[in-house]
């Protein structure tokens, strides 16, 4: 990244990105630090013995992350609020930067379009909301995507990971369906999956038993689908106007021909070339956003990078533009007609990420990171 062409632009969305998170524009509701706070109560209560979900914030919130994602937020405890809220940015900031450009030089050369695309990454609204109130959710993502990307059992752990602290991420295990990423990638991921929640069980086995037997299927546990701020397609509903209940059973309805069409991706990927890996991996994160419940803004990190590593392609770019729009302005906040433009825009990406792409626009076999000698 030492090439000005593109570190200019990073710098500059890093700026741009810290000056609009301190103006406040466009975050009404956004409270600074209050789900890593959320998250510093979890580890809390881990260490006490307590109920993992039996804390309610004054908000009417509650900690939603399995038992394993409690251990990973111990170290929060050793250090005041307000210093791990920095530090916890700063990490964003720099994983996200990097995980991008790990993304992005896969698709593009170094210079202006990289680092374009990467400070418009961070500009957009889900990575702004994300270095308000601390959220995990950036890690996750990239974890997942750059798992794909990378392919191999290396790429399997940060997957695995991701799945394990989010769940969502585990629709990733859809490729255990394709015979070259079965044992390389898919199988690995199951069993890290497999071993790290056990180890959540097992440190705190109550948590665990109401967590996974029962919480964890309760959307109310999260919010109202009709909640100003739902990118999903139940949120989508809901903002038309129909009652919740109609809302989540259409987003339902809605959520299986999605959830088929990452299995027959997940099946038909060429898992040999990581431009297929890639999209692939992107295809996943934007389909759990859409078929979730809840989904927040800061959940869909994968959709401004879809755009960008779409727009790479150098096709359907007036529809990636259209697209990538609602996810750089704060469009929830401007009432429930603009607010369809992000549940829209993610089918646009689904569209766009499943499709198969031409010749032209497929990695060359001199370009493969290696896959084929893992096979």
């Amino acid at each position: 990244m030492r090439d000005p062409r593109t570190l200019i632009p990073v710098l500059l969305g890093i700026v741009l990105a810290v000056v609009v998170v301190r103006s406040g524009v466009g975050q009404a509701s956004w409270e600074v630090g209050y789900d890593l706070s959320v998250y510093r109560d979890g580890a809390r209560d881990l260490l006490a013995g307590r109920d993992l979900y039996g804390r309610e914030t004054y908000r009417g919130h509650w900690f939603v992350y399995p038992p394993f994602a409690a251990i990973l937020f111990v170290p929060l405890l050793l250090l005041p609020a307000a210093v791990d809220l920095v530090l916890w940015d700063a990490v964003l900031v720099a994983v996200a930067t990097w995980g991008c450009w790990r993304v992005l030089r896969s698709v593009a050369g170094p210079g202006w379009w990289l680092g374009t695309g990467i400070a418009f990454v961070l500009l957009s609204d889900p990575f702004r909301e994300a270095l308000v109130l601390g959220q995990i959710s950036p890690l996750v993502v990239l974890g997942l995507v750059l798992g794909c990307l990378y392919g191999g059992r290396g790429g399997a752990l940060l997957a695995a990971l991701s799945g394990a602290v989010k769940v969502t991420p585990a629709l990733v295990i859809a490729s255990l369906l394709n015979r070259r990423a079965r044992g390389w990638f898919a199988l690995p991921v199951v069993v890290v999956g497999a071993v790290v929640t056990l180890l959540g069980a097992l440190v705190a086995p109550r948590s665990a038993v109401s967590y996974f037997g029962g919480l964890l299927w309760d959307p109310d546990r999260v919010a109202e689908p009709r909640t100003t701020t739902n990118n999903s397609l139940a949120g989508a509903f809901a903002h038309a106007g129909t009652s919740s209940s109609l809302a989540s059973a259409l987003g339902v309805v809605c959520a299986v021909p999605l959830l088929v069409l990452v299995v027959v991706v997940a099946r038909r990927c060429d898992w040999l070339d990581r431009s297929a890996r890639l999209r692939f991996g992107l295809l996943v994160s934007v389909v759990t956003c859409l078929v979730s419940p809840v989904t927040w803004s800061h959940h869909a990190l994968a959709a401004p990078i879809a755009v960008v590593v779409l727009l790479a392609g150098r096709r359907h770019g007036p529809l990636l533009v259209l697209a990538g729009l609602p996810w750089l302005l704060p469009v929830l906040h401007w009432g429930p007609v603009l607010a369809q433009t992000r549940p829209l825009s993610l089918l646009v990406l689904v569209v766009l990420l499943s499709a198969r792409p031409s010749r032209t626009a497929r990695a060359p076999r001199s370009e493969l990171d290696g896959a084929a000698r893992e096979v």
